[in-house]
């Protein structure tokens, strides 16, 4: 019933703002919002946040009643082009990549402080971000030679603080919670690890390519070739490999050099492109 009545509400506001076109994100919702668009002549675009292999990582299956509600849209938005190819033949026609808004590149390339044994990463403290595998890694290492420092906030903090209760006492992992001062946080630190088991853009990764970070990711990530290339800017490894790869790393500091450079590189690369202008593009392609 309340979904009925949610359908039934838009519908009246589509009708009293003469609304023509709807920008809808994908899971849970747009299948209300084609429902109170019919008949109405409303041009339905779908923006989808995530990349497809999230259904890998999820209890819903792929092919649900949300997924196939996709064929009913004009134009389906994705981040990277990349991510097209994960599409049924028949909606590819239809996809439309619009990349993130993102910040302006730094004046000129600035060295993290690879003289430091830190890494960080960022994101929701949840399982998507996968922050586990190195944390696991680092648990059971005789050496304890590393830091890791995470920013972010979510429901997970209680379990990181009891699993990696001594990690956390000997100081070689810092909960930092939610940061004001992206830039300020990363440029501490030698590398960037980025573990996630699926992403839609990346934005924490941009960030950190802006500082020109080193970066150290899962083979997950292999296509994300505009943000990270194997021993150009960065290591793309399997979860088990994560912790031995960013010690060998750390130490060879020309490496790190040679790629936090490649890393301001890409992000330059990044920021060529204009969302807001691709955006008004695809408004004005399906009202055409």
């Amino acid at each position: 019933m309340d979904r009925l009545k949610q359908i039934l509400n838009l519908r009246k506001e589509f009708k009293k703002y003469h609304i023509n076109t709807l920008i809808t994100f994908h899971h849970g919702i747009f299948p209300r919002v084609y429902l109170a668009s019919f008949l109405l002549n409303i041009k339905n675009i779908v923006s989808e946040r995530n990349s497809l292999s999230n259904y890998k990582y999820i209890k819903l299956n792929k092919y649900n009643l949300g997924f196939f509600s996709l064929y009913l849209a004009n134009k389906i938005t994705i981040q990277l082009e990349s991510y097209s190819n994960d599409y049924p033949f028949l909606l590819r026609k239809k996809i439309f990549v619009i990349n993130n808004i993102i910040k302006r590149p730094l004046k000129s390339h600035k060295m993290p402080n690879i003289e430091q044994n830190i890494v960080s990463m960022a994101g929701r403290l949840c399982d998507q971000k996968n922050f586990t595998p190195l944390l696991n890694q680092l648990n059971f290492d005789k050496t304890k030679d590393l830091r890791i420092i995470i920013a972010g906030e979510g429901h997970l903090r209680r379990k990181l603080e009891k699993d990696y209760e001594d990690l956390i006492k000997e100081s070689s992992l810092i909960l930092k919670g939610n940061i004001k001062d992206i830039d300020k946080f990363l440029s501490n630190s030698s590398i960037f690890c980025f573990p996630s088991l699926w992403e839609g853009f990346p934005n924490s990764l941009a960030e950190a390519l802006r500082m020109g970070m080193p970066i150290v990711t899962s083979t997950r990530m292999k296509y994300l070739n505009e943000f990270v290339e194997h021993n150009v800017n960065g290591l793309i490894v399997e979860d088990d490999n994560l912790l031995s790869s960013i010690k060998k790393l750390i130490k060879n500091k020309s490496k790190l050099i040679s790629m936090s450079k490649e890393s301001f590189r890409k992000y330059k690369e990044l920021s060529k492109s204009r969302p807001v202008d691709e955006w008004v593009k695809l408004v004005e392609l399906v009202n055409f």
